[in-house]
C-alpha cells in the first residue's frame, strides 16, 4: 500500500489521522480517479464540507496528481490491489487493506463511489462500525452489463442496502433502479452532479468560432461526441452510425466530432479509416472546456449502454443543443425535465439512424434551454449534501454540523 501525501510523500504505511473532532474526517473510496462524473462527485462533496478533513483511497488506475490537483485532500492512499476487473483474491487483498486501514484510523464517515471500491469499502466500513454513505453515479447492473455480472452487484447491493446509512444519488431514474432491488426509499437522496453549464447565446458565433478554432466544417451540420472513448459508451458503433447517415443524406452529410480520449482511441480511428470516413469525421482528443463545442454542436450523440445522468446531456439541455440516445437511466428523466432529446432502445443502432436524422432535418431552428436545471445549481448541490451527510455524521458520531446554506459553517462535537 503506498500513501501519498503532503509532498506526495511514500512511506508504506497506514496515514494516522487525529481525532480531535475539532475537524470531521471523512474517507472517500474510489476504485479509480481520472475525469468523469463519480470523480466530480468527490469534487462536489469535499467542497460542500470545507471544514472537514478529507482523504482519498484510490486504486491502481488512479491518477493521484490529478485528484491532488482536484480535491486537494488531507491525504491519499493508492492501494495497487484496488482493480475494476472481476478479481476474487486481489478483492480480497483489498478487503483485508481496507478493513486495516479503517481500523488504524479513526475517520467519522467513510464515502464510497464507483462499484468495486462502493462494495469493498462499505463491507469494510460494516466490520468497523463506521457509517457509510454511498455516491452513486450509476447502477452497476442492468440491461447494459453481462447477466451473470449483473445479478452478482445486484445480489450484493440489496444486501448492503441495509447497513447503508444513505445514497447520494445522481438522478431519480437511478434512485428508482436502486428502490426496487429493496435499498429503503428514506435512504436514497437525489443529489445531482456539478457540471460546468454553457449558455445559448448567439450559436451561429459560436459555431464559426469553434470551426475556426478545430479546423471544421461550418458549412455540413456537425454530430458531437463527448465524452470517454470506452466499451461502456459503445464508441466503435459511431463509425458505422455516421456511414449509415452519410449514405442516407447525401446532399447534406453530417461530420462527427470526437471529443475525448480513452482505451478505444486508436481501434475507433481505424475503423474511421477502413470505412473510408476520414474526410467525415475529427477526433480532438481531450478537450478542457467542451461547453462551446456542445453549443456549437447541431446534435449531440450518445451510445452508452449504462449511466446515471449523462453529463454531457445536461450541457446539451443548458445548450438547447438536441441529442440523440440509447434510453439507458437519466436519459428520459432529462427529457421529462424539458430537454430538446430522443430516447432510443438500448443497442438500436437503426433507430438511432433515424432518429438522428429527423433531429437533422429540423437543422437552422433557433435553440432553445427548456429544462429546468435548478438542481443542478452549485447552491442545490451543497445545500442537499450538507443536508444527507450532516444528518449522518449527527447521527453516527455525535458531530454537530451547521446545515444552513451559508459560506461560513461550523462543526463542534
Amino acid at each position: 500500500m503506498t500513501i501519498v501525501s503532503d509532498g506526495f510523500r511514500s512511506d508504506g504505511s497506514a496515514v494516522r489521522v487525529g481525532q480531535s473532532h475539532l475537524r470531521p474526517q471523512i474517507l472517500h473510496l474510489a476504485t479509480r480517479y481520472l475525469r468523469g462524473g463519480s470523480e466530480r462527485r468527490i469534487r462536489d462533496i469535499a467542497r460542500s464540507f470545507p471544514e472537514a478533513d478529507h482523504h482519498l483511497v484510490l486504486g491502481r488506475e488512479a491518477d493521484a496528481y490529478l485528484a491532488w490537483r482536484d480535491v486537494g485532500p488531507a491525504s491519499i492512499t493508492i492501494v495497487p490491489s484496488l482493480v475494476r476487473r472481476p478479481a476474487p483474491l486481489l478483492d480480497l487483498l483489498t478487503f483485508g487493506r481496507l478493513f486495516r486501514l479503517i481500523g488504524v484510523n479513526r475517520y467519522d464517515l467513510v464515502v464510497t463511489h464507483q462499484s468495486k471500491a462502493g462494495v469493498l469499502a462499505r463491507a469494510a466500513a460494516r466490520v468497523r462500525r463506521v457509517p457509510a454513505i454511498h455516491s452513486l453515479s450509476m447502477a452497476n447492473f442492468g440491461p447494459g452489463y453481462p447477466a451473470w455480472q449483473s445479478r452478482i452487484f445486484r445480489f450484493i447491493e440489496s444486501r448492503l442496502a441495509g447497513t447503508t446509512a444513505a445514497y447520494v444519488v445522481a438522478g431519480a431514474d437511478l434512485s428508482r433502479t436502486y428502490s426496487e432491488i429493496g435499498v429503503p426509499a428514506e435512504r436514497l437522496h437525489v443529489v445531482r452532479s456539478g457540471v460546468p453549464l454553457p449558455g445559448t447565446n448567439k450559436p451561429g458565433a459560436v459555431k464559426t468560432r469553434i470551426c475556426e478554432r478545430f479546423g471544421l466544417p461550418e458549412d455540413r451540420p456537425l454530430l458531437l461526441y463527448l465524452g470517454s472513448l470506452e466499451e461502456r459508451k459503445n464508441v466503435l458503433d459511431l463509425p458505422r452510425l455516421l456511414a449509415q447517415l452519410s449514405a442516407s443524406t447525401p446532399s447534406s452529410r453530417p461530420f462527427l466530432v470526437v471529443a475525448g480520449e480513452g482505451p478505444l482511441s486508436d481501434r475507433f480511428a481505424k475503423r474511421l479509416t477502413e470505412a473510408g470516413l476520414d474526410g467525415d469525421a475529427k477526433m480532438l482528443g481531450f478537450v478542457d472546456e467542451p461547453r462551446p463545442l456542445v453549443s456549437a454542436a447541431d446534435v449531440v450523440v450518445l451510445l452508452s449502454s449504462a449511466e446515471g445522468v449523462p453529463q454531457v446531456l445536461v450541457q446539451a439541455a443548458a445548450a438547447g443543443t438536441p441529442f440523440v440516445a440509447y434510453a439507458v437511466d437519466g436519459v428520459r428523466e432529462l427529457i421529462e425535465l424539458g430537454a430538446e432529446g430522443v430516447a432510443v432502445p438500448l443497442g438500436d443502432l437503426a433507430t438511432a439512424t433515424s432518429a438522428l436524422m429527423e433531429v437533422l432535418d429540423r437543422e437552422g431552428r433557433p435553440k432553445r434551454a427548456r429544462m429546468d436545471l435548478t438542481s443542478w445549481s452549485s447552491t442545490a448541490i451543497r445545500s442537499e449534501y450538507r443536508r444527507v451527510i450532516g444528518a449522518v455524521l449527527e447521527s453516527g458520531t455525535g458531530i454537530t454540523v451547521d446545515r444552513s446554506d451559508h459560506d461560513e459553517r461550523s462543526v463542534s462535537a
